[in-house]
């Protein structure tokens, strides 16, 4: 029987050095186990190395000794599993050598335990701080004290957050990054922005919450290098326009801010953004504000604005009109009109239709570099008219002195009624005919199938 089990195991083997991939060179396989990986990243359950160690030997053996297949580490913490995920963690960082570490850890609840294991696997983390690339996870207090005392020579890229219970009590984040020479991307959502010591000067990336109209301006000011700035939950609880007298310079590209209070607008009088190529602008609170305030900015800073998101409720069509008109260089817009037929809010109307109208006749038609169109709210207008225009925004004749790269024509269109809206089907018909001749258009109601 002994014979029998070895020379079917021959058998097995030359069999399978028959097969197509046993002739690839090691080279693409590596990239093919790279691939796999990083596609299944997203999955519920992702493929790891240690999958494609249990084919075969050789396939093994390559996994394996190829650290970076092993550099992305992605755990998600229970408190069934941690004990397994701590074990195999050393030799997990081990395979990596010296590759650069990609860190993500989640976790199914925030519970002491969960903390607890937490720890244990942040013990072991840091064992390879020096290699750390990235770091995206829950981090309760007790784990501050590993970092603070540990070297991130490598890192990047930090997104961390307190568990939501401190949230509300603004905990202090770790003293870490001071130690890391290189990070110039960082989230610290939750955290309170008095105690926070960064590399302000070499940031590029900042995203945090509950900040003041003062503590942003001050962010601004500490960091001279900031390209993209994310701020959630902006309020101003000091006197209107007590902020507004100093005009702030900033070399931005990317400005994200989410207001809780109205006041809180006053922070876009109170900069300049010369390099401003992004700006995303969403108002969830009470009354609301002028879009005035946004086209002050961009005509104060003289910037070639490229794409505008606006949320707000009570969207006023003329205050978008007069907005947008500012802003010739716009060529993605995306508006969401949070209002309903009970709120003092006006739909999206012939009036905004026909300006859109290349062959608009009094004067130049709105917007005319737009590529995209995103529109979620109510619509009162002509739908014959509406798809009409976008069909011939879509079919701009092209410039001669320009290359195709650089067109103009309409590309993507999705507008979505918050209210009922009637398609008719020789309106579908020609969306239809439309979407096959290029053009990303969808014309549909709330909740509803595409159309």
């Amino acid at each position: 029987m002994e014979r029998l089990t070895e020379r079917r195991t021959l058998l097995l083997h030359r069999l399978n050095s028959l097969s197509p991939t046993a002739r690839l060179p090691p080279e693409i396989l590596i990239e093919i186990f790279r691939t796999t990986c990083q596609i299944s990243e997203s999955t519920e359950q992702p493929i790891t190395p240690l999958f494609f160690g249990g084919i075969c030997q050789e396939w093994r053996e390559i996994a394996w000794s190829t650290p970076l297949l092993w550099n992305c580490v992605s755990l998600h913490v229970s408190r069934k599993t941690h004990g397994s995920q701590v074990n195999l963690l050393g030799e997990w960082l081990l395979r990596a050598g010296t590759s650069p570490l990609f860190i993500k850890l989640t976790s199914e609840d925030e519970h002491e335990s969960i903390f607890c294991s937490l720890r244990a696997i942040m013990d072991v983390l840091v064992t390879r701080s020096t290699y750390w690339h990235s770091l995206d996870c829950l981090l309760p207090p007790q784990c501050h004290d590993i970092l603070k005392n540990n070297h991130f020579p490598m890192l990047t890229s930090v997104s961390v957050r307190p568990p939501k219970g401190t949230i509300s009590t603004f905990s202090e984040p770790p003293n870490m990054f001071l130690s890391a020479p290189k990070l110039f991307d960082v989230d610290l959502s939750g955290y309170n922005f008095s105690s926070m010591v960064l590399p302000w000067e070499q940031l590029r990336r900042f995203k945090t919450q509950f900040l003041t109209v003062a503590e942003c301006l001050k962010v601004l000011r500490r960091s001279p290098s900031l390209k993209e700035c994310h701020l959630e939950n902006v309020y101003s609880p000091e006197i209107l326009f007590s902020v507004a007298s100093e005009t702030l310079y900033s070399s931005l590209d990317l400005l994200d801010v989410t207001l809780i209070k109205g006041a809180a607008i006053t922070l876009l009088d109170s900069v300049t953004l010369p390099n401003l190529r992004d700006l995303r602008i969403q108002y969830n609170g009470p009354g609301g504000f002028l879009l005035s305030a946004v086209s002050s900015l961009v005509l104060r800073s003289s910037c070639n604005l490229q794409r505008l998101f606006i949320e707000k409720h009570s969207l006023k069509e003329d205050d978008l009109i007069s907005c947008v008109e500012t802003m010739p260089s716009l060529n993605h817009l995306r508006v969401v009109a949070l209002g309903d037929s009970t709120q003092e809010s006006t739909s999206l109307t012939d009036k905004l239709v026909g300006m859109l109208d290349p062959s608009y006749s009094s004067g130049q038609p709105l917007l005319p570099n737009l590529v995209s169109f995103e529109y979620r709210g109510q619509l009162a207008c002509n739908p014959h008219e509406l798809v009409r225009v976008f069909s011939d925004r879509c079919h701009l004749p092209q410039p001669a002195n320009q290359p195709s790269s650089s067109s103009c024509r309409l590309k993507r269109v999705e507008i979505v009624s918050t209210s009922p809206y009637e398609v008719p089907a020789r309106v579908q018909q020609e969306i239809h005919r439309l979407m096959e001749g290029g053009l990303h258009i969808e014309l549909r109601n709330l909740d509803a199938s595409r159309t």
